[in-house]
């Protein structure tokens, strides 16, 4: 029972410092570096596509159906083969990788930036 209320806690924590991020400073990788993650604009995506906006969604990040497809995944992982869940794992980091550079370098696309001058670190130098 320990052990299940830890978790509850944790998730707890973590969604409570998620939306204080949200809410003051935005996301704290990209506050505390200048440099989006890999995952940037997700929360975005998904917001979007709950509205129904599925262009936003695709252009705040192309792989938010790769989340929805995740929650099943993820819940009923003990009943998946191994090896195919190895292999959707692999799939999903290296499509994340790929469309992470991609936009990395992509002129038009202003959701994920390298602007380390404009962080919290570069603002001391």
């Amino acid at each position: 029972m320990k052990e299940h209320s830890d978790k509850i806690i944790a998730v707890t924590a973590v969604i409570i410092l998620y939306t204080i991020f949200l809410n003051s400073i935005g996301c704290p990788i990209k506050f505390t570096t200048g440099v989006s993650c890999m995952g940037c604009g997700m929360t975005r995506a998904l917001w979007a596509a709950v509205r129904l906006h599925f262009t936003d969604a695709f252009y705040f990040h192309p792989l938010w159906p790769l989340v929805i497809v995740w929650i099943p995944v993820f819940i009923f992982r003990k009943k998946i083969n191994k090896n195919a869940f190895k292999a959707f794992l692999t799939f999903t980091i290296a499509a994340f990788i790929v469309v992470y550079f991609i936009r990395m370098f992509d002129p038009h696309n202003h959701v994920v930036v390298f602007e380390p001058q404009n962080s919290i670190l570069g603002r001391f130098n």
